[in-house]
């Protein structure tokens, strides 16, 4: 931190008579108090790595423990790497009371909120890749699609029966087209003051 001082700078910092004054010599108190905050986030978040790399440490060594061979991890490490790399993929959570979409909060880990009856619902993060096969390359899907597309055919659409459609145009055509009068429907009129 740039906050270090020589010995000094705290002698005259010892004869000032108000913390105003120290400021003042000092500096800007609040880049310096966002620097101190900024350090110390920075610790927290590697902190908080160290942990969870030693806890996925853990749990390698307890699928190993169970029979999980370094190839089967190395596969599933594969498949993981391909599917991150996927953007095809619907993170849309339907709600288990009213069936309306959740919206994911972003304050709380893996917690989604209805906004219409107010539940709330934990979700999977890696739901959203079930049914993604990992080994189709993703820019190679509008090819394949359009492919898929070209060898689908066509859907037969229904041909309306010749004499029902000349029926019902003779009925319209028979029907005495009459212009809409507001005034009968307002009845002006009438006078019922």
């Amino acid at each position: 931190m740039s906050a270090d001082f020589s010995d000094e700078q705290m002698r005259q910092f010892a004869k000032m008579s108000s913390v105003d004054e120290v400021d003042a010599a000092f500096g800007n108190k609040e880049a310096i108090k966002s620097e101190f905050q900024s350090a110390k986030e920075v610790e927290r978040l590697t902190a908080m790595v160290e942990e969870q790399q030693t806890l996925l440490h853990a749990m390698w060594l307890m699928l190993q423990e169970h029979s999980a061979t370094n190839e089967e991890f190395d596969e599933c490490l594969k498949t993981a790497v391909l599917l991150r790399k996927r953007k095809d993929f619907k993170t849309e959570k339907i709600c288990p009371n009213c069936g309306k979409l959740m919206q994911k909060m972003e304050n709380l880990l893996f917690t989604y909120k209805c906004y219409y009856c107010g539940a709330e619902d934990l979700g999977n993060p890696y739901k959203k890749f079930d049914g993604i096969d990992p080994n189709v390359v993703y820019e190679d899907l509008n090819e394949a699609a359009q492919e898929a597309a070209a060898a689908e055919p066509a859907p037969v659409q229904d041909i309306p029966d010749e004499e029902a459609e000349l029926r019902n145009a003779q009925e319209i055509l028979s029907k005495e087209y009459q212009p809409y009068d507001v005034s009968q429907d307002l009845k002006f009129d009438e006078e019922d003051v």
